[in-house]
């Protein structure tokens, strides 16, 4: 980035903005809209780990399950924060805490194996479990015996069967605020975003979600249950088909649920699989379930408030590094920029929150104790946030929630509907909807009229002026050239 120089006072050049009594006096200056991407971006998320045993058990793991290493990846943060959330936190420089729950939607079609990459990612947490369970069981059985009372809780299991928020809910006042959600099935977010809850008129319950990933506080005023009231801490990791991000961006509805997830839909392996017997390295598996056995384990047997968690923390040198990201990506912000549309502006506003929890989940799956963040860490976490902004960017314009085509497209469906149109009468009626709700209301109208006049140029739609039977005009109406 090139820093503006500062005005010299006796170099007789004025200053690049005039100021009197704190009204700005020059004219603004239109800048002109970044072009779209043209291809999608190509990941490679494994090269910005340091070497370690998890960055080599989560290849192995998706040569294992044929399924790509970058989904390989992220399914396996998304399992560790279910855990690691419940066990530590990692600090704002201001030592407000942050959670450290991660919320990941991979896509794949049928077939490919989701169900045992997630298993695989979940062995040493179910592990965990079945072995405090049996504990447990042990334990209540031997004072039975002795005929003494025994009115401890069974363990509760890590991951909620129940992903409406209404059961999520439920369980919080026994889990201390913490829920986690993993699934190969759309279900989950199907549910847990309202769309199975009556169609599209239904208003989506998410509110649990969205305090979930920022560690904000929660009060159930719910009657039919006992309530919870307190800081919330959730990790979501859905593994399923192609469904599965649309949902999410279509039913995003401006509340910032979408920028909170971690997408992605790589393509798949199917017609390239050779069915080789092939194991992850041993040693590399047996320190992944171990760790993350362990703090199963820890956040089973000792589980304790946000607050009062051991909290990992940031050095100033990757504060630093934080903010010289994100002065890096804040022109792309802006009206017209390329992430200036409502899910990407959302994402990149939360990166320094991803980058933080991704930085302090590697250095606990690298066993480092409590304390500072090494640096490494840091700088992967900001390598692979800016690949997913430019990865997020060239999926939802494939996807056509942005982009050339998705706006195209709106304005063809609407004039097949409607016959024609005015300009004024698409930004009223299209405001609202896909993809129009993405960009900024004050870009809108042009918007409109760039589409509009690229379909003209493309002789897919016409606009003429019609005039009334005493010769007075009616105005300019668009329709669709047959």
């Amino acid at each position: 980035m090139t820093t503006p120089t500062p005005h010299n006072a006796t170099s007789g050049k004025p200053n690049l903005s005039v100021v009197n009594n704190f009204v700005r006096t020059e004219k603004p200056t239109h800048k002109p809209a970044e072009p779209e991407q043209a291809k999608p971006h190509t990941l490679d998320l494994l090269q910005h780990l340091p070497d370690s045993t998890f960055k080599r058990y989560a290849a192995d793991v998706a040569k294992m399950c044929d399924i790509p290493a970058n989904t390989s990846l992220l399914i396996g943060l998304g399992i560790v924060s279910s855990v690691a959330s419940r066990c530590y936190h990692v600090m704002y420089s201001n030592a407000e805490p942050l959670p450290l729950g991660e919320y990941v939607t991979c896509c794949q079609p049928p077939a490919v194996g989701k169900s045992r990459m997630l298993k695989t990612y979940q062995y040493p947490i179910n592990k965990a479990l079945k072995e405090l369970s049996k504990d447990y069981a042990k334990r209540r059985k031997a004072a039975e015996d002795d005929g003494k009372d025994f009115d401890e809780l069974p363990p509760l299991p890590v991951f909620s069967t129940d992903a409406t928020p209404e059961g999520v809910d439920s369980t919080l006042a026994t889990t201390s605020g913490f829920f986690a959600l993993a699934s190969a099935e759309q279900q989950i977010l199907n549910t847990l975003m309202g769309a199975s809850y009556g169609g599209d008129g239904k208003k989506n319950n998410n509110d649990l979600a969205l305090k979930g990933f920022n560690g904000e506080y929660h009060a159930s005023m719910r009657t039919t249950r006992k309530g919870y009231r307190g800081d919330v801490v959730g990790a979501i990791t859905c593994f399923a088909q192609d469904g599965a991000i649309n949902t999410i961006v279509t039913r995003n509805e401006g509340v910032g649920l979408a920028e909170r997830f971690l997408m992605l839909a790589e393509p798949n392996l199917l017609g390239q699989r050779t069915f080789d017997e092939y194991f992850p390295n041993e040693y590399d598996q047996n320190v992944y379930n171990r760790v993350v056995g362990e703090l199963a384990a820890l956040s089973l047997t000792n589980p304790c408030e946000l607050g009062d968690m051991p909290a990992y923390r940031l050095s100033k040198t990757a504060w630093g590094m934080i903010r010289s990201f994100r002065r890096e990506i804040e022109p792309h912000m802006a009206d017209d920029g390329k992430y200036s549309t409502a899910t990407m502006r959302g994402t990149a506003g939360k990166v320094d929150m991803h980058i933080m929890k991704i930085a302090t989940l590697l250095a606990i799956l690298d066993e480092k104790p409590v304390g500072e963040v090494g640096l490494e860490y840091v700088e992967a976490g900001i390598n692979i946030m800016r690949d997913m902004l430019e990865y997020l960017l060239s999926l939802l314009v494939d996807m056509e929630v942005i982009g050339m085509n998705a706006f195209e497209n709106s304005i063809i469906a609407y004039l097949g509907k409607q016959q024609k149109a005015t300009r004024k009468l698409i930004r009223t009626n299209k405001c609202d909807g896909k993809p129009w709700s993405e960009i900024p209301r004050s870009s809108l109208t042009n918007k409109i009229n760039e589409t509009v006049d690229e379909l003209i140029r493309k002789g897919v739609v016409a606009e003429e002026e019609t005039f009334y039977p005493n010769g007075s005009s009616q105005g300019k109406y668009l329709r669709l050239i047959a």
